[in-house]
């Protein structure tokens, strides 16, 4: 079976969850845009959740912000962050709906965790290494990853709900944020 098959399932499946939403999507809907048998989605996905899962993974890659490490990896999310927001807001309201589905459903939930303990690890990672440029303790790290990402999905919301939002400013705000944490953050011991 062809990879072409299996991106054109997934590309079908990205554009009806967005318009449709997840409860209202059936096989059949997403067979029907892909112009495929449902039988080739059941080929390459045994279940809808399945099949949503790899969507959310989809739907991950696009929104990761992380290429650049250290302070300078830091600046280069944030921006990157902020054409996402112009220029992805199916794949954000997609990912957020994602997230409400995980909430009771089991098998979509783990895959959301997953992506949210990722995203956190990485942020972590890029805290510690802007830590450790700066010569600061890197114990906060774990502490700024997890309000860094509580502020992304926050910026995302807002973004998607409220047509006067303006998320350049709010991202702006928590890039000096975030690194004022780092700058304000207690010297590492010498020794």
């Amino acid at each position: 079976m062809s990879t072409d098959n299996r991106e054109k399932i997934l590309q079908a499946a990205f554009t009806v969850l967005s318009r449709m939403g997840y409860q209202n999507t059936s096989i059949k809907d997403i067979a029907e845009e892909a112009g495929v048998a449902q039988g080739l989605i059941h080929y390459y996905f045994k279940s809808k959740q399945q099949l949503v899962l790899a969507v959310l993974g989809e739907v991950c890659r696009v929104m990761k912000l992380y290429a650049v490490q250290g302070e300078a990896g830091a600046r280069n999310a944030y921006d990157t962050f902020k054409t996402l927001l112009k220029d992805n807001r199916d794949t954000h309201a997609l990912y957020l709906q994602l997230i409400a589905v995980g909430l009771h459903d089991k098998e979509v939930g783990a895959g959301v965790l997953n992506f949210l303990s990722e995203d956190r690890a990485h942020i972590e990672e890029l805290a510690r290494q802007v830590l450790a440029e700066r010569e600061v303790d890197p114990a906060p790290a774990r502490g700024i990853a997890g309000v860094i990402e509580a502020a992304v999905l926050g910026i995302m919301i807002q973004n998607l709900v409220d047509p006067t939002f303006n998320a350049d400013e709010a991202v702006d705000a928590l890039t000096a944020m975030s690194l004022s944490a780092v700058f304000n953050s207690v010297p590492a011991a010498q020794g």
